[in-house]
């Protein structure tokens, strides 16, 4: 189902294509988008608004689609008719399919995205020269409202700990988190899509980053 998800604008833009050159820009961009979908899932980089990319991909890939058309029409003029093939209405019933698809995946969130979850090493924005030394992984503890991991946080030789901390801080806040509740940082997860909570509490060398389900912070 991802993979149709997925693939539906490729289909539909396949059926429109009329030039080499903005057939291929047209598709360049299609695979930019769907790499920013399934990208996270596989691990090659990490983005907050996850949920609001899924969201919102069948809207941002329509809007390209139709650059694309308008692009084509520029460059050679109105499509000649065929009696026997409309591929537009074809695309246009496949992109409100899309986007109903879209819509219901919004709904999903505002209704299931709620659990408490462990939050990706990845949102923890590194300085140079610190690493992470060890992490007690998926095993760490939940809460009714979050879950939990703890870090040990390495740096070179004569890096005091709390100069770890201090740069740490820095670069969390440079990050754009925000200060919480006892002394956290807080960071949303989504944008819009996904109301949950991300949380670090920082002390030293060591690192307590959270998963909160959004409904309070610690």
């Amino acid at each position: 189902m991802k993979w149709i998800y997925l693939l539906a604008p490729f289909v539909g833009w396949a059926a429109l294509v009329r030039t080499r050159a903005v057939g291929a820009a047209v598709f360049a961009v299609l695979v930019g988008l769907a790499a920013a979908i399934v990208g996270p899932e596989y691990g090659w980089f990490f983005i907050w608004p996850k949920a609001d990319l899924q969201a919102g991909y069948p809207f941002v890939a329509a809007l390209v689609i139709l650059a694309g058309v308008l692009g084509e029409r520029w460059l050679r003029g109105p499509r000649p008719e065929n009696r026997f093939v409309d591929p537009e209405s074809g695309a246009a019933v496949a992109f409100c399919i899309h986007a109903l698809a879209g819509g219901a995946l919004v709904l999903m969130y505002q209704f299931f995205a709620y659990d408490a979850f462990f939050p990706n090493l990845a949102e923890v924005p590194l300085p140079p020269g610190l690493t992470i030394e060890h992490v007690t992984g998926t095993e760490g503890a939940c809460g009714s409202n979050f879950c939990s991991r703890t870090l040990t946080i390495g740096s070179p030789a004569g890096v005091t700990a709390d100069q770890v901390e201090a740069r740490l801080r820095a670069a969390l806040a440079a990050d754009g988190w925000t200060p919480g509740r006892n002394g956290t940082l807080v960071h949303p997860h989504g944008w819009l899509v996904d109301p949950r909570v991300s949380e670090v509490f920082v002390s030293g060398r060591t690192v307590e980053l959270s998963g909160s389900d959004g409904s309070t912070a610690r």
